[in-house]
């Protein structure tokens, strides 16, 4: 991961704020015909063995699992992860998963139950693996939490930030109140240099990189638990505001200068029902999201006159969903439909123009599935996903698509018993079409502009995989993942007959990739230790117009991880190492590759007092270096290689101290 992308997700790593359903639940609600599924239980002492004082903390620590989110831009059909909270999905489209966890606090934690391969959750079956966190009803009570960033980079300050999360029990309904303030900020430098075909220089200098982020948030989630029914009711308000500045410097020409702010404001409400009766599973859920963003850019391309970029964005979400499933029937029956709209208003202004565009999306999507039991060890589960999109957009003229899809799921388990098992799936899958995409948008860093797609159709794959878990004694836990995917309609950069860019359908594809993780127990070592590896490979190959077999747009070929940490009752620490990843895009007439070094990170906490802990972090050990490579060439890549712009990036170690406590 470059450091560029992951200044944008670590803005939101720490966020504070929550929206789920049923954090604060009495009890579980239990799933029916769950006993034919194998379950690892961590309550008492198992539980306070996992070192953490949230969720994620201690699922992070489970072996062999790895924790899969969703990047659904809309519905809720996938959109939270392999990890539920009382048997229930998470219920948020403006936070991640890791976010929602981060916020379930240690001693609302009753116990972790995590299945390997397959489970009786109905509403999360497109996953293998699966954890469920089952909460206690919280006492009164407040936890809190105050982070500063310390840095030897090339300016003093000490960003900062604070959230608070009150519990308020009450005797029919349960209240969660969060608050969250933040004042981050980023900075690195790079050196650049340009030069053309024949390795003339054209243009050297270095490049100031600077990036603030004030964010404002507030949620209220309220529960109400009866014998058999929960329901959960959710509100949040988020505003947000980024600024970037960057200058280039050098010798020869006037500066290259580059200002941005963003602003952004979400509003999310939701509604979430569920009842568990003798025979039967029913829920209901309901969400409406609205997100307003601002942008203002400002660029000088090494002149006395700037290059103005506006644009004003409206997204608006509202989404029903109803689940049914009666495990207890032969066959397990399930059954469901969701039923969302979605509607993006856009207006751009662009070197002296101006450009409204729309995007109106009407969904249908009923599911049906069974599950099948062929025999003590081997279970077959089947299910239909169709879906119905009306997709309308327009910007200097209009268009409407009709699409229709059948996307089959069928998994075949053999599970012996034993220390190992084994899954199979095969899938048909449509990914979700990203609004963005519709109209107008500019990468002022590296000088790229890309105009609207109103035809757009979302690209999709047939799958086949295979999955293998392996337990060694209580010492080693191993899954291995492969698969391959035959991609239709990929999404690649494309040029119009006017010479602009845009993202468009590309024809077919082929995909093959595997991943392996593994966690060790090296008690005999150290006590209360575990040495954790990842390891993701991906292979692509696409036929190029232009140039012919080349892998698909933004591939990582490989990225692995490895961790090593100690957890014991008072203190806790570790060391990860990531190696240098390196990904390819494809531009019409442009090669942008992006590379990173290995990096080391580590972290120390240490409990003060009964409810305060300190927890320090230290990120880019070793000092994060990364480089960005521009290959040209004339009016396409199929045309002559006439230069490269290279960025060579630099980011100092960053000490973060964080004190947290609970009243």
């Amino acid at each position: 991961m470059t450091f560029r992308n992951y200044r944008a997700i670590s803005l939101s790593f720490y966020c504070l704020g929550v929206c789920y359903f049923g954090a604060s639940a009495a009890a579980e609600v239990p799933p029916l015909n769950s006993e034919q599924f194998a379950v690892v239980k961590f309550t008492d002492s198992a539980l306070d063995n996992l070192y953490g004082q949230n969720a994620l903390d201690k699922i992070n620590q489970l072996p062999g699992f790895t924790l899969s989110q969703s990047n659904s831009q809309r519905g809720l059909s996938a959109a939270a992860g392999n990890v539920l909270i009382n048997g229930a999905a998470a219920v948020s489209k403006s936070e991640s998963l890791t976010n929602i966890l981060r916020q379930l606090p240690s001693d609302q934690i009753a116990a972790i139950h995590l299945y390997n391969s397959g489970h009786p959750f109905g509403t999360a079956n497109q996953f293998n693996q699966l954890v469920n966190v089952i909460t206690r009803a919280p006492k009164l009570s407040a936890h809190w939490q105050a982070r500063s960033k310390l840095t030897s980079a090339y300016q003093a300050y000490r960003p900062s930030e604070l959230a608070a999360q009150i519990s308020l029990p009450a005797d029919a309904w349960q209240h969660q109140v969060n608050m969250h303030y933040q004042d981050d900020r980023y900075q690195s430098t790079s050196l650049y240099d340009e030069r053309d075909k024949v390795g003339m220089t054209l243009e050297q200098g270095h490049e100031d990189f600077f990036e603030k982020l004030n964010s404002r948030q507030v949620s209220l989630t309220s529960q109400r638990n009866l014998e058999d029914t929960r329901l959960a009711l959710s509100i949040k308000a988020t505003n947000d505001g980024t600024q970037i500045a960057q200058r280039r410097t050098s010798a020869q020409q006037l500066p290259w200068l580059f200002d941005s702010y963003l602003s952004e404001s979400e509003y999310e409400m939701s509604v979430n029902w569920q009842h568990s009766g003798q025979h039967s599973q029913w829920q209901f859920i309901a969400l409406h999201n609205r997100n307003m963003t601002d942008a203002n850019e400002v660029t000088y391309q090494h002149g006395p006159i700037a290059d103005l970029y506006q644009q004003h964005k409206v997204q608006q979400e509202q989404v029903v969903q109803f689940n049914f499933s009666a495990p207890n029937m032969r066959y397990a029956p399930e059954m469901g439909i969701e039923i969302s709209r979605n509607q993006l208003h856009a207006i751009t202004y662009y070197d002296g123009g101006f450009e409204q565009g729309q995007v109106t999306e009407l969904r249908y999507q009923p599911y049906a599935a069974i599950t099948t039991e062929l025999s003590d060890q081997w279970q077959l589960y089947t299910r239909l996903n169709t879906e119905r999109t009306t997709l309308s957009s327009s910007a200097q003229q209009g268009s409407k698509t009709y699409l229709g899809f059948i996307k089959p799921v069928a998994r075949l388990s053999y599970d012996p018993q034993s220390n190992w098992d084994v899954i199979f799936t095969a899938q048909h899958h449509v990914d979700q079409l990203d609004f963005d995409d519709f109209v107008q948008s500019q990468d002022a860093e590296f000088d790229r502009t890309q105009s609207g797609n109103l035809q757009l159709r979302p690209s999709q794959y047939s799958e086949v995989a295979a999955q293998f878990n392996i337990r060694l004694a209580d010492t080693l836990v191993m899954n291995f993942n492969v698969f391959h995917q035959w991609q239709k309609d990929i999404h690649e950069y494309l040029q119009l007959p006017d010479g602009d860019t845009m993202i468009g359908n590309a024809g077919h594809a082929s995909q093959f990739g595997a991943s392996l993780s593994a966690t060790w127990q090296t008690e005999h070592w150290l006590e209360g230790s575990q040495l954790s590896v990842s390891y993701d490979f991906a292979h692509a190959q696409y036929d190029d117009p232009l140039t012919g077999n080349r892998p698909v747009d933004g591939l990582t070929p490989q990225s692995a991880n490895i961790e090593f940490r100690q957890d014991m009752q008072q203190y806790s620490w570790g060391l990860d190492m990531y190696i240098p990843e390196k990904e390819t895009n494809y531009y019409v007439d442009e090669i942008y590759i992006e590379k990173d070094q290995l990096e080391v990170n580590a972290f120390a906490e240490y409990q003060l007092f009964t409810d305060l802990r300190m927890h320090i972090s230290l990120t880019a050990l070793n000092t994060a270096k990364y480089s960005y490579v521009q290959n040209f060439y004339a009016n396409n890549r199929h045309g002559s290689y006439i230069g490269t712009r290279r960025f060579d990036e630099r980011v100092d170690p960053v000490v973060t101290i964080s004190l947290l406590g609970q009243l």
